[in-house]
């Protein structure tokens, strides 16, 4: 609300004004106004920060899955590229993973595994890769399946 102030200047001349505060008051923010907006910014950089953190977390978690998924399908592709007598039943050698993939998961661990569910001639080959995330603890592994049939053309 302005009020019409009747005041002086400093030579005692009258000046008429239309706000609340006197001519000679300097218009500056106040320590409290300054400490408000110090914490208030503080608390949107800590949740900025700790929002950032968690995002670049879970990019990270991404992308070790997405490796990993592409490293057990070219497990599986190579497995099932081979003939159908030689994958021999039960728990399989697998080369060790590179340098590299080790680097993006550390301590991994590959596994791959045929077998025959008796339905048919088929037989089912399993893709198991697991590693330790940042804090040493087991992720869920990424699983592939697959069914390989024999040909059906006479072997030469």
């Amino acid at each position: 609300m302005f009020l019409r102030r009747h005041c002086c200047d400093r030579r005692g001349t009258p000046i008429w004004t239309n706000s609340s505060r006197s001519p000679d008051r300097r218009r500056a923010f106040t320590i409290v106004e300054l400490i408000g907006t110090l914490i208030l910014l503080g608390v949107v950089f800590t949740v900025s920060i700790s929002v950032l953190v968690a995002v670049a977390r879970e990019r990270k978690n991404t992308s070790q899955r997405q490796h990993a998924l592409q490293h057990a399908n070219s497990l599986l592709e190579h497995a099932t590229a081979s003939n159908w007598s030689d994958l021999a039943v039960g728990v399989q050698e697998i080369p060790p993973a590179s340098s590299d993939l080790q680097a993006l998961l550390p301590g991994i661990d590959q596994r791959f595994e045929v077998s025959e569910p008796g339905v048919d001639r088929s037989k089912q080959l399993t893709v198991s890769i697991r590693w330790k995330n940042q804090q040493g603890q087991a992720v869920t592994p990424i699983q592939l399946v697959a069914w390989v049939y024999p040909s059906e053309e006479p072997q030469p």
